[in-house]
């Protein structure tokens, strides 16, 4: 399949098979991780590949018990990786603001790279976040040293097809795409109806689900999603601190 298709007909599948990924696809995708552009081209990625299963079941728990950990048949977990460049240049920690931002810039293209790759293979997979809530277990259990940071997690696999369902509404093009300058979507005419149109749109594509049929539109989804964002970030910036990120 083409990138263009690939990417249109994207949605996160968290059910597998049980099949593996074969090697000439696990090459392909590690190919795409390594050809994905670089922040002023210092390649701050280190994708850290699990297949164990006792380590992906761990890292599931930790993770607030995702399942679909535990059943992928790969876990990449994408990290900002500095000891490269320590071991070049002599540079040391405290790192600031400038590094996490190249790290996150790095590691969320070559996160999209992978997942695009595996989808154009027939595989499936799902980026995953939630895993913060282990890091520094799971920092523990992959022995990442200070200057390594994990920052997005991927679950690969062979997919359920049977779990693969309508693809989930996005909010309206204009509202996302803008030409040459910022305009505020919720300044035009008809916009309040141009959303609430979206927003039912949303709830009907949760109600048809053949899995988990919910009623939310995207407005209650969404507050309910950042209702939990509030809670304190003390322990991930002690976390960053530890592994020699401080500039707060």
């Amino acid at each position: 399949m083409d990138a263009v298709a690939t990417i249109k007909q994207h949605q996160s599948l968290r059910n597998f098979t049980g099949a593996a990924i074969n090697r000439e696809q696990m090459t392909a995708i590690e190919d795409a991780i390594i050809q994905t552009s670089s922040t002023c081209f210092l390649q701050w990625v280190t994708a850290i590949k699990i297949r164990d299963k006792n380590k992906l079941a761990l890292i599931a728990e930790l993770s607030g018990h995702q399942v679909h950990i535990a059943n992928c048949d790969t876990f990449f977990l994408f990290c900002l990786d500095v000891t490269k460049l320590e071991h070049i240049s002599g540079i040391r920690p405290p790192y600031g603001l400038r590094f996490l931002i190249g790290g996150l810039n790095d590691c969320s293209a070559a996160c999209q790279n992978a997942l695009t790759a595996a989808e154009s293979l027939g595989l499936g997979g799902v980026i995953i976040g939630g895993y913060k809530a282990g890091i520094k277990e799971i920092s523990d259990l992959l022995k990442l040293p200070k200057g390594v940071v994990p920052l997005l997690g991927l679950c690969l696999g062979v997919p359920d097809e049977s779990y693969r369902e309508a693809q989930k509404p996005r909010l309206p093009r204009s509202w996302l795409i803008m030409e040459e300058e910022f305009s505020n979507p919720w300044d035009k005419e008809g916009a309040q109806a141009e959303y609430d149109a979206y927003d039912q749109a949303f709830k009907s594509y949760y109600q048809s689900r053949k899995h988990n049929p919910q009623d939310d539109t995207w407005t209650s989804s969404a507050q309910a999603y950042l209702g939990k964002t509030l809670k304190p970030a003390a322990a991930i910036i002690a976390y960053l601190k530890e592994q020699g990120f401080d500039f707060f």
